[in-house]
């Protein structure tokens, strides 16, 4: 007999002897019967021998390719987790290895949380995402063109905080006046709500409105909202760091020696890519968030709503103008909704990339979320986010999912689109 079937036969017994338990006792074990069933569930849904050791040979094979020095991978399936593994070193001065409880920063991954804490903001009507940007952000002169919602989205216009605005000042310090300074001195791209351009500062300016709407710092509102309560303990920003954090690296080629050098700097990746976390804290995020721990069901499905259902243009690499990357399912449609991209009805996923490190996030309509960190950046061979995919086939191969590769076309004239509510 199991546990949760003792208990049960527990409560019974007692009960026909003339106790009843309390309301508050009962839920207890309820809520540990719970616990055990999901335990079970979770062993149930381990990858079989077999499979795990590809996954594992998927694992190892980074280091003998030499595309990074260490790297860590979480699996989870329905919010349990059913699979770690780390190979290679977090400090390759040191030899330290990578753990499973190693942070490094997790790059654009940030978005999530970005877009999170908005929507918990609006939870609580302390903003709306149809605000204007100058409601909460009145030093940028293009504010009242621009909804919350626009930025979320990737479709507001503003042009990026990339080197053809800050030069070569991406890893130095810059005050928020000297920003609004030179992003003042640009124009739209395009008429808000007629593109897709993936811009970080749109980030950068939403981190700040959480700020602002808060009433707190942005870590502070995160730590409360989301990263304490989920037990998230390794999770925090770049300048306030948890301790063993890893180093990073970067090379060219695949058997390159690797090497380091200066990283974005925090004033620049606010908002935007400013967030350290593991792979297990990851997962505790993605069970929330998914659980409805974090969002309510509207504004979840916010959160994973395309602007148009992805009828709206999309530049890309060809324009010069305007350097973005997107992944798009057939060329033609965006799939980038808050935080995330939805490149296939059967995935969600957001890449996080540094000067030095590489992550990925990605959640399957089949229960299995995967989560991959590695301490290098780069063109030196390293894919999380093909890996996770790899991974996903190895434990589905019925739902074979398609690689995230970069699909790229000629930007074409602004149309108008309708936003999805």
């Amino acid at each position: 007999m199991g546990l949760g079937a003792l208990r049960g036969t527990l409560i019974v017994g007692v009960t026909l002897v003339g106790y009843e338990p309390s309301a508050d006792t009962t839920a207890k074990l309820i809520s540990l019967a719970r616990e055990e069933e999901k335990a079970a569930d979770a062993i149930v849904a381990a990858p079989s021998p077999a499979v795990k050791q590809k996954i594992d040979a998927l694992v190892q094979a980074q280091l003998a390719q030499r595309v990074t020095p260490g790297i860590a991978v979480a699996i989870s399936k329905n919010g349990q987790t059913i699979y770690e593994n780390t190979a290679g070193e977090r400090d390759v001065s040191s030899r330290a290895p990578m753990l499973i409880t190693t942070p490094q920063p997790i790059g654009s991954i940030t978005k999530q949380f970005t877009a999170a804490g908005v929507l918990l903001l609006q939870q609580e009507k302390k903003l709306s995402i149809d605000d204007k940007l100058s409601k909460y952000v009145p030093e940028y002169v293009h504010g009242d063109e621009i909804t919350l919602r626009q930025m979320l989205n990737m479709v507001s216009g503003i042009s990026d905080n990339d080197p053809a605005i800050y030069g070569d000042h991406l890893t130095q310090p810059i005050t928020r006046k000297e920003m609004f300074a030179k992003l003042n001195k640009l124009p739209l791209m395009w008429k808000p709500g007629t593109h897709m351009v993936y811009t970080n500062t749109n980030y950068n300016l939403l981190g700040l409105v959480i700020e602002r709407a808060s009433g707190q710092s942005y870590l502070a509102f995160l730590r409360e909202h989301i990263f304490s309560p989920l037990g998230m303990s390794s999770t925090s920003t770049i300048d306030q760091p948890p301790p063993d954090m890893a180093s990073g690296y970067h090379h060219e080629k695949p058997g390159e020696p690797f090497t380091t050098r200066a990283e974005l700097h925090p004033d620049f990746s606010f908002g935007t890519g400013n967030l350290v976390s593991t792979t297990q804290d990851l997962l505790k995020w993605d069970a929330a968030l998914l659980g409805q721990k974090v969002l309510n069901e509207a504004s979840l499905r916010t959160m994973f709503t395309v602007p148009g259902d992805g009828k709206i243009n999309t530049v890309l690499e060809e324009d010069k103008r305007f350097p973005v990357m997107l992944h798009v399912n057939d060329g033609k449609r965006t799939v980038y909704a808050m935080g995330w991209m939805l490149p296939n009805p059967h995935t969600k996923w957001h890449g996080g990339h540094t000067f030095l490190f590489e992550s990925t996030n990605a959640l399957f309509s089949d229960g299995y979320n995967v989560a991959i960190i590695g301490n290098v950046r780069d063109g030196g061979g390293f894919e999380p986010e093909n890996l996770a995919v790899e991974i996903h086939n190895l434990l589905n191969p019925e739902l074979k999912i398609p690689p995230l590769t970069v699909v790229t076309r000629q930007p074409s004239e602004p149309t108008e689109i309708t936003e999805v509510q």
